[in-house]
C-alpha cells in the first residue's frame, strides 16, 4: 500500500469559481496563478481555464515562460516585471506583458534589444506602498512609456491593500484616488475581495486570485457565501489506532491530555507534507465522513485525531484535512494563518491527483 496523502483537484470547480468572479461584473478577469497556481500547479490551472480565461497572471518572467513553453497562448501578465534588460528581451521574445513599477524598469528596458513591442501595464500605488509609482509621478511615467516606440501602454492597475477587511472606508479611498484620475488607458484594480464585493464599475480587468481555488479573503464574506467551491481536498487515512485512558498524553511535549477514555487514530500527513504545524487541539478533521478533531502537536509525518466518537473508524479510514468537508479558511484561522499559505506550502510529496 502507497503512502494514503494526496491532493484531490478538482478543474470543474476552478471554472465555476472563475465564472463566479466573470459573474461580479462584466469586466475581463485576468486568473492570478502565480506560485505554482497557489500550490495547485500552475500549468494544470492554466489548462483548466484554457476555454474561460480572458488572460493569466504570474508573479515573474520565469513563471510567464513557463506557461508559454507549455503551450498556454492566452494574454499573460507579470505582476512583478522584469528584473533586468534580459528579462524585457525574454518578455518581447515569448509575448508577455509586463507591469512596470518603478523608473529603474524602464532603464533596464533601455539596454534590452527587443524582437517585438512589449504591452505594459503601470502600476500605481494608491495606498497599499509596496510595487507602484506614485501618484503625482504617474503623468511623468506614462509620457516615458508612450515615447517609447517598443512599448504599449495597455493599463494603469493599482492594489488595494483592506478590500478583504469588514471595515472598507480605507479600500473606498483607493477606489476613489485612481476612479477620480483622467487615464488615458482602461483600469484594472480589482483583487479577488474586490470582486466578491462587487468590483470597481470603473475598471476593464479584474485580477482574482484566491476566490478562484475556493477561498474568500473577506473577513466578512465566507466562501459559502460567495458561490465559491473547494479545488482542492486534501486526504490522507488512518494508519493506526489505538486506545488510551483517562488521563494520558498524546504527541510531543505531552500538550493534550484525554479527558475520558479515548480512541485515538493516527493520520499519515504532517508539516513534511505541509500541514501547519501550528494547527492547535481542536482544527477540524473529517474522519470517515465524521467530523472529529485534531489532538496534540502536528508531527513532521503524522497527526493525532481523537475518534471517540466514530466507532467505525479504523485503520484505513479515508480522512480529509480540508476540501469539501472542512473549510480550509477555518484550518488556516486556528492556525494562525491564511488558506493562501497553506495551499501554497503543501509539499511536492504530496501527489497532485487531477479530477476534471
Amino acid at each position: 500500500m502507497t503512502r494514503p496523502t494526496r491532493a484531490l483537484l478538482k478543474w470543474s470547480n476552478l471554472r465555476h469559481n472563475y465564472r463566479k468572479a466573470r459573474e461580479a461584473t462584466s469586466h475581463e478577469a485576468y486568473a492570478v496563478i502565480k506560485s505554482d497556481g497557489y500550490g495547485h500547479g500552475m500549468v494544470a490551472c492554466a489548462n483548466a481555464l484554457s476555454g474561460e480565461a480572458d488572460g493569466f497572471a504570474v508573479a515573474c518572467v520565469d513563471e510567464a515562460v513557463k506557461l508559454r513553453n507549455a503551450g498556454i497562448r492566452q494574454p499573460v501578465l507579470v505582476l512583478e516585471g522584469a528584473y533586468d534588460a534580459e528579462e524585457w528581451e525574454q518578455a518581447s521574445e515569448h509575448h508577455i506583458q509586463l507591469a512596470v513599477h518603478h523608473p529603474q524598469q524602464l532603464k533596464d528596458r533601455a539596454e534590452a534589444q527587443l524582437s517585438d513591442d512589449v504591452a505594459v501595464w503601470l502600476k500605481v500605488s494608491s495606498g497599499m506602498n509596496r510595487l507602484g509609482v506614485k501618484l503625482e509621478d504617474a503623468p511623468e511615467m506614462i509620457a516615458r512609456i508612450r515615447n517609447d516606440r517598443g512599448l504599449i501602454l495597455r493599463h494603469v492597475m493599482s492594489h488595494f491593500a483592506t478590500s478583504d477587511e469588514a471595515d472598507t472606508s480605507f479600500y473606498e479611498e483607493q477606489k476613489q484616488r485612481m476612479i477620480s484620475h483622467a487615464w488615458p488607458v482602461p483600469l484594472s484594480l480589482s483583487n479577488s475581495a474586490s470582486v466578491i464585493r462587487g468590483g470597481v464599475a470603473e475598471e476593464k480587468v479584474m485580477r482574482p486570485g484566491i476566490m478562484l481555488y475556493g477561498s474568500s479573503p473577506c473577513e466578512d464574506i465566507s466562501a459559502l457565501e460567495a458561490g465559491l467551491k473547494p479545488v482542492m481536498t486534501l486526504q490522507s487515512a488512518l494508519i493506526s489506532v489505538h486506545n488510551v485512558k483517562a488521563g494520558d498524553t498524546v504527541g510531543y511535549g505531552c500538550t493534550w491530555t484525554a479527558p475520558r477514555d479515548s480512541r485515538i487514530g493516527v493520520v499519515a500527513i504532517g508539516y513534511g507534507d505541509g500541514y501547519p504545524r501550528h494547527a492547535p487541539t481542536g482544527t477540524p478533521v473529517n474522519v470517515a465522513g465524521q467530523s472529529c478533531s485534531l489532538v496534540g502537536r502536528v508531527s513532521m509525518d503524522m497527526l493525532t485525531v481523537d475518534i471517540t466518537d466514530v466507532p467505525e473508524a479504523t485503520i484505513g479510514s479515508p480522512v480529509e484535512l480540508w476540501g469539501e468537508l472542512v473549510d480550509v479558511d477555518e484550518v488556516a484561522r486556528l492556525a494562525g494563518t491564511i488558506s493562501y499559505e497553506l495551499y501554497c506550502r503543501l509539499t511536492q510529496r504530496v501527489p497532485r491527483i487531477n479530477l476534471q
